[in-house]
């Protein structure tokens, strides 16, 4: 898949947000395998057991926050993550943080500006 495809993905991901299939799609946009998605998604492969969050052992740490502020939500789950998660992801469907933890890059942008990012 190339970066003009994944742009194309995300354009549709952002217009308009699905919060219930965000995540799911967002890993699709990138690529992902289908079937890996759909086994995350009907719970086989989270290892988090607390509602809003997703937790893929050595790929993502996803988590929903509606209430604090993102940043501190990122920065403890950086500092807690068990299974040596890649992406860490959080988001309150306005504003998207990510951070790489294998390279630290990091994202911090409106979340309708994801395709230019």
């Amino acid at each position: 898949m190339n970066i003009a495809q994944i742009e194309i993905n995300l354009q549709k991901l952002v217009a308009p947000i699905n919060k219930e299939s965000f995540i799911y799609n967002l890993l699709l946009a990138y690529g992902l395998p289908k079937a890996s998605i759909t086994r995350l998604q009907k719970g086989n492969l989270n290892m988090s057991k607390n509602s809003g969050e997703i937790e893929w052992k050595k790929k993502l740490f996803f988590k929903e926050e509606q209430i604090a502020d993102l940043h501190i939500t990122i920065s403890e789950i950086a500092e807690n993550l068990k299974h040596n998660e890649r992406f860490m992801i959080v988001t309150d469907y306005k504003t998207i943080l990510a951070i790489d933890t294998k390279t630290d890059d990091k994202l911090d942008c409106p979340i309708t500006d994801l395709p230019k990012h």
